[in-house]
């Protein structure tokens, strides 16, 4: 029986044979192109990222290693580091000898150090309660409600003071200056104990005053106020500057609250109080240390990353041919280090030089960092060249730049409130007079951002300053700063 393609002996008809020949061959020619096509594309991928760049000088600056300036024996930084320390532990001894050995152990291989997570010793710890958790989204006086849960606090106070004694150990020591290890991993000390600590020094601040006993309350919080402003300065970490701008603030209020409540402090004490309360200078507010010490962080992450990966990697999670070439030439470590120097340098230059128009700042370093959010065509042709550390440099670069900037002016922009309030209050300045007084208030006691003055609320009599990122110590948790005047 015949068919379309076969006669009746059931053969393959000669023409239809043919055409199967031709469509083989046709087959086999556009399977050879596709082929060619992808070897082509894969050599000149290949030859596209067959060198790496060398490293920019700005690049190398993040890649060196740290210096240090502080004489160990005046760095509150190693006190810190042993807060929960056992008891009758050498906290300067134990923090540099500890600090040292986590030097020594990252100079000895900064890979296997990037690498592997490092756990802290087992030793005994000491835990440290204080669940007052102090002025947070209330606009009452927090004075007078630590004065009415003073019995109940001056249990806990005497229950912390070990931990009241190093705080004060560490405030001795002078200065500080944090030694922090450049990796993602690296641990951090334990800044929760260190805010308990400053929270207790400001109840204590509290009762001594109201028992009348102003000399000594202020002296107590000139100390804190001196250390707080070092460290802010010398603050390596953005978790360190925000503790630290955490605790000036609540200071500020603290010495707000006392001045409504004992005018006294007003009238013998005006030029202690209006240094306590001073707006932040240009190096306790400027966030280029912490932006740096992140720049430093991901810079080695990056550059370290192929060998990190070859250090952690199995036999099994090794890719197959020709899979693996992409994988080993999809990655340059210097050209991704080369992008995050580049892209940092940006947010530290922002950081250095804080425009008085904010929005303007925003604008201007969004502007800057569009190269690296390009899409279509210009996306693939851009990526050909180091495709995954451009793929990893979009998603890793941080987008907490403006929340951190909006934080410390804020936190300026309150202190200058309070300064206010205190000229107010020294002035004894009429609630009718005081929106002319601050229309002509002098620049370092108006808004940081651009200069404006600051707000009166006469019903309330209330001082406000509007700021740009919400604060769990504000009324409503937003974003508006109030200083109470009556």
């Amino acid at each position: 029986m015949s068919n379309a393609l076969t006669d009746h002996a059931g053969k393959i008809r000669p023409g239809y044979r043919s055409r199967l020949k031709t469509l083989g061959r046709w087959s086999l020619r556009i399977i050879m192109v596709i082929i060619g096509i992808v070897l082509s594309l894969l050599v000149v991928f290949i030859v596209i990222n067959w060198k790496d760049e060398a490293l920019t000088p700005e690049a190398q600056v993040l890649l060196r290693d740290q210096q240090f300036h502080v004489p160990d024996a005046q760095n509150g930084f190693y006190i810190l580091t042993m807060m929960n320390a056992g008891q009758d532990t050498d906290l300067l001894k134990r923090g540099i000898d500890k600090i040292n050995a986590q030097e020594a152990l990252y100079q000895k291989d900064k890979v296997y150090y990037e690498s592997h997570a490092h756990p802290e010793p087992d030793e005994a710890y000491l835990s440290f309660h204080w669940d007052h958790h102090r002025c947070k989204q209330t606009l009452q006086n927090c004075v007078q409600m630590d004065l009415a849960k003073r019995a109940e606090l001056s249990l806990q106070m005497a229950s912390n003071q070990v931990l009241t004694r190093r705080y004060a150990l560490m405030r001795q020591m002078g200065d500080y200056e944090e030694h922090l290890i450049p990796a993602i991993n690296a641990g951090l000390p334990q800044y929760s104990s260190l805010s308990r600590a400053m929270d207790l020094l400001l109840t204590q601040v509290v009762f001594d005053i109201a028992d009348g006993k102003l000399d000594t309350g202020l002296q107590l919080l000139e100390s804190n106020d001196r250390y707080l402003r070092v460290a802010l300065k010398n603050s390596s970490s953005l978790i360190s500057k925000m503790v630290m701008q955490t605790a000036l603030r609540k200071q500020a209020r603290t010495v707000s609250e006392l001045l409504v409540l004992y005018p006294a402090l007003t009238e013998r004490y005006a030029e202690r109080i209006s240094v306590l309360v001073r707006p932040m200078t240009q190096s306790e507010k400027s966030l280029e240390r912490p932006f740096l010490y992140e720049a430093s962080a991901q810079a080695n992450f990056f550059h370290n990353l192929r060998a990190n990966l070859a250090m952690t990697q199995d036999q099994s999670e090794i890719a197959p041919w020709p899979l693996n070439v992409l994988n080993n030439f999809s990655f340059q470590p210097n050209a991704s280090t080369n992008m995050v120097a580049s892209n940092w340098n940006i947010v530290i230059d922002a950081a250095r030089n804080i425009a008085q128009d904010y929005s303007a700042l925003k604008e201007n370093l969004k502007k800057m960092r569009d190269p690296l959010n390009t899409s279509g065509i210009s996306f693939y042709l851009g990526h050909a060249y180091n495709p995954v550390g451009k793929i990893l440099m979009q998603v890793s670069m941080p987008d907490y730049v403006f929340t951190y900037i909006g934080k410390s002016l804020d936190t300026d922009g309150y202190l200058r409130l309070i300064s206010l309030q205190a000229e107010i209050l020294r002035k004894k300045i009429p609630d009718a007079d005081i929106p002319a007084y601050l229309e002509h208030a002098p620049a370092a006691l108006r808004s940081p951002y651009d200069g404006s003055a600051m707000l009166w609320d006469g019903k309330a009599a209330q001082l406000k300053f509007i700021g740009h990122e919400k604060a769990s110590s504000n009324p409503d948790a937003g974003n508006i700063n109030i200083v109470v005047l009556h």
